[in-house]
């Protein structure tokens, strides 16, 4: 039951239904709140069903329900594809209203009835399982931990094995295969419990006679404990739990990296937890009050676990992960496991504590042998429904509202009061008694003394970047920590910073830095510039991701009539208010139109056209972003394009394996075939293709740079010039097909780039940037280029060293100046950026003998620089001395 129904179905349907509703903390919020309402309703109903039947006939109710469970695995993909043209009517051009009305009604309908159907399993197999009250809490919690493992297993399983392998439709047929199984086991013990072992001779078979269920006399047992105190109990350690598991998910999402590995360790480290809790407690408590003041003590260990734990995760655990990002030595397996076992070990021992006190609730609640069907499922039932409670209030009033470490707060504030409900109401010895009041106020005072959580290295982004630092030969945790924070805002779906350091103001989203207005300005830039500029006549542009806005404020400067920016953290759009200078404002333009929602649901759901769309998620090894990267989200962006349209996404040479940025030219290619790649630097790369046969148009360029305000707004960006512009041009559609020849296409099936993406971000010695180069062929040069490169002279060479060094490409920046210096040897400009590019590259005595021989070609003996300016910023000699 565990294994084939709940990890696979919940993990499976809640990623085939965000693909269609979106990724935002609505949608995911929506999807689960019907899954556990179905779950909770499915046992409520199933515990009065199964409390009329015998032990066979409710293994047979079992064995059904399994294989419906299964019919709906099967249905549910069809019946989604069938609710699309609801889900766009209702969505129209923004999500509103009505499409979240839409929305919760098609959760309901897709996933309601067959979660139902999964938790009416649970008091089938009681009813088999359980049949004295006086062992309910023993067989009840046996039962409960035994179908936990199978959860934790299945979603192990899902997470790490199958949705990787085989994808999401075969893991499907997996659990549909597990259905069938457990439904074709239970139908089998249910025949051999009914055989009847020696038959009647014919003559002597008694006239068949009206079959009833047998009757049993009824054991009751009258506890002192009042009858609403466990459910009562159960409700609030369900709601206390997943507020616990969101606002811990959220936690170490930023101290670990929002990997999916990452999310799949923690949801099996709460399930585990659950189940090994449940496994001890079941054999604990004889007694009503030694039950009684277990399950108060359990409520009041997990408020003081979960702060304590809370600020080990929010102090310490970012220092363990930095010197294991760090290790020289440490692969990206070693690396991600060690950061899965930190997960696992800051999670396992709070959700050991939820998991002992559901079978301490069953144990206090068990009245008669008749009822206790009903009185398991009841409580099921209403743990559940305390859950849904709990991850909603923490999704989208805790969190956002109070930020993670007050919520941890106020959590273990109501597991505290739950705890004084057995300690006043249960039946308690004196000695219990005072005790559990003692516990009361230690715990509660507690909540209140624990030190904050440090901000400035919890937002440091310390999965990533503690190897950069541990290179640079700096103190970890201080270089970590440097900066002034401006902002920071913990978001249900992401934690939103700002940091001031050195004159730059970076934006970073779970510590991975997305913007800024120094080192990314042309990048930021040129995700806009260059697909308008390749648009005859662009009047409409879509942009997935706000960011830093620098990119939307780059497409206003052409004189466009609208902009839709589709941002899915409210938080990133308060951020960006530290970069309107940089952004000039764009947010404030009355041509923008901003939707706080999912950009891939946008495409897929809305009537509007675009003359351009531009994707700014680049980092698809984050959950969730991957699927910005596969075949139909850019069918999804083809549709959208008005005729002559161009689409622009961005990608990474560096954090990607070579296989991961093949397969994302590959399935840009299989959609767009007239693509073309443009390298940013070292770093960045854009592909840019038309949804016509043409593709491209570069001779548009020329005209385009005359337009208002362009020229100027890419001078901000260092590009002055039309061919400092086209020699980032790397790859033309020939030489996208053959870079991504073989290679992966990714789909919303298969998304290996997901799994795969992860391990690049620890992929020391990435070549990506050299083999892009190497692709231009340059017998296939376009005209518009092959004119450029002719007619550039030392001017453009130079301009070309300055985009790039602003782009932090040395290499290709020294080159550039040394080509100017060749040209014109008197060119300072060239001249000072060939020194600095060689400074940052070590590579100064090279510079010297190319400065000296330059001073010989213009009459000079030694440096050229007037007054030697650079040279002796750099150490360098008037003298003309090389080594």
């Amino acid at each position: 039951m565990g294994a084939g129904g709940l990890p696979i179905y919940e993990i499976v349907w809640t990623r085939l239904l965000s693909l269609q509703l979106g990724h935002t903390v609505a949608a995911a919020g929506t999807v689960l709140a019907a899954f556990m309402g179905g779950l909770a309703a499915g046992a409520l109903v199933g515990g009065r069903v199964a409390s009329r039947f015998d032990r066979a006939r409710a293994l047979r109710g079992y064995a059904v329900v399994e294989l419906v469970i299964g019919a709906c695995a099967v249905a549910l993909p069809f019946g989604l594809r069938a609710l699309e043209p609801v889900l766009a009517l209702a969505y129209g051009d923004e999500p509103g209203w009505s499409f979240a009305v839409a929305r919760f009604g098609l959760s309901l309908v897709l996933v309601s009835l067959p979660a139902a159907a999964i938790g009416a399993t649970f008091p089938l197999a009681i009813r088999w399982f359980v049949s004295d009250a006086s062992a309910a809490g023993r067989d009840a919690g046996g039962l409960y931990a035994l179908n936990t493992v199978g959860g934790a297993v299945g979603a192990l399983a899902t997470g790490f094995v199958l949705i990787p392998a085989i994808g999401l439709r075969a893991t499907t047929l997996v659990g549909i295969a597990l259905n069938v199984a457990a439904a074709g086991g239970a139908w089998l013990v249910a025949n051999r419990m009914s055989r009847v072992v020696v038959a009647p001779a014919p003559s002597q078979q008694p006239k068949p006679r009206r079959r009833t269920p047998p009757r049993r006399r009824a054991v009751v047992h009258t506890p002192a404990t009042p009858r609403w105190l466990p459910a009562a109990v159960l409700g609030l350690s369900g709601f206390v739990a997943l507020v616990y598991e969101v606002a811990f998910t959220r936690a170490l999402a930023i101290a670990l990296g929002p990997t999916t590995y990452a999310f799949a360790a923690m949801l099996t480290a709460f399930i585990s937890g659950l189940a090994i809790g449940a496994a001890l407690a079941s054999r604990v408590g004889s007694t009503e009050s030694a039950r009684a003041f277990a399950i108060g003590g359990l409520m009041l260990a997990s408020a003081a676990a979960a702060v304590g734990t809370g600020w080990f995760a929010g102090t310490h655990l970012p220092l363990l992960i930095a010197d294991a990002v760090a290790d020289p030595v440490a692969g990206a397996s070693e690396i991600l496991t060690r950061e899965a076992l930190y997960g696992v070990g800051v999670l396992l021992p709070l959700s050991c504590l939820f998991g002992a006190i559901f079978p301490m609730g069953i144990a206090l609640a068990a009245r008669s042998d008749e009822a206790v069907t009903h009185e398991v499922s009841v409580l099921y039932g209403i743990n559940t429904i305390g859950g849904v409670a709990g991850s909603l209030a923490a999704a989208f009033v805790l969190v956002p509202g109070v930020g993670l470490q007050q919520t941890l707060r106020l959590a273990g504030l109501l597991a505290v009061g739950a705890a004084c409900l057995p300690f006043v109401f249960g039946r308690l010895t004196a000695r219990q008694r005072g005790a559990g009041i003692a516990a009361l106020v230690a715990a509660g005072a507690l909540l209140f003394v624990v030190p904050g959580w440090d901000l400035n290295l919890l937002s440091s982004g310390v999965y990533k970047y503690a190897a950069d630092v541990r290179g640079l030969n700096l103190d970890l945790v201080t270089a970590l920590r440097a900066g002034r924070l401006l902002y920071y805002k913990e978001g249900a779906a992401a934690t939103v910073s700002v940091r001031r350091l050195a004159g730059t103001i970076a934006l970073a989203i779970d510590g991975k830095m997305d913007a800024s207005n120094r080192t990314d300005m042309l990048t930021q830039k040129l995700l806009a510039h260059l697909p308008l500029l390749l648009h005859a006549s662009p009047r409409s542009v879509g942009v997935i991701g706000l960011g830093s806005g620098v990119t939307l404020g780059a497409a206003l400067s052409h004189q466009i009539e609208r902009a839709d920016v589709i941002e899915i953290s409210p938080e990133v759009v308060e951020a960006s208010s530290f970069f309107i200078n940089a952004n000039n404002r764009a947010l404030e333009d009355p041509r923008t139109h901003l939707i706080v929602g999912d950009g891939r649901s946008h495409l897929q759901l809305t009537s509007r056209r675009y003359d351009v769309i531009i994707s700014e998620p680049s980092n698809p090894w984050m959950a969730g972003v991957a699927s910005l990267f596969t075949r139909e989200f850019f069918l999804a962006a083809r549709a959208r394009l008005a005729p002559g349209g161009v689409i622009c996404q961005w990608a990474h040479t560096y954090d990607m394996r070579d296989a991961d940025l093949r397969s994302i030219a590959s399935t840009f290619a299989s959609v767009f075939s007239n693509g073309t790649a443009w390298l940013l630097g070292e770093g960045d790369v854009l592909f840019i293709a038309t949804n016509d046969a043409e593709g491209p148009r570069l001779e548009n360029i020329a005209r385009a740079w005359q337009r208002p305000g362009v020229a100027a707004d890419l001078a901000a960006a260092s590009v002055f010039d039309i061919f400092s512009l086209l020699s980032l041009y790397i790859a033309g559609p020939g030489e996208l097909a053959h870079y991504g020849q073989g290679a992966f296409v990714q789909t919303d099936d298969r998304t290996k780039l997901e799994f795969s993406g992860p391990l690049g971000v620890y992929d020391r010695a990435s070549k990506n940037a050299p083999a892009l180069q190497a692709l231009l062929d340059p017998a296939r040069v376009p005209a518009a280029i092959r004119t450029a490169q002719a007619s550039a002279g030392a001017v453009e060479w130079s301009h070309r060293g300055r985009m790039l060094s602003q782009a932090r490409a040395y290499q290709a920046a020294y080159e550039s100046f040394s080509r100017s210096v060749a040209l014109d040897p008197s060119n300072d400009t060239a001249l000072v950026g060939l020194i600095d590019a060689a400074g940052t590259l070590q590579q100064l005595p090279a510079a010297q003998h190319q400065l000296c021989r330059a001073g010989e070609a213009v009459g000079r003996s030694g440096c050229v620089c007037r007054g030697c300016r650079a040279c002796a910023g750099r150490g360098g000699s008037r003298t003309g001395e090389s080594s």
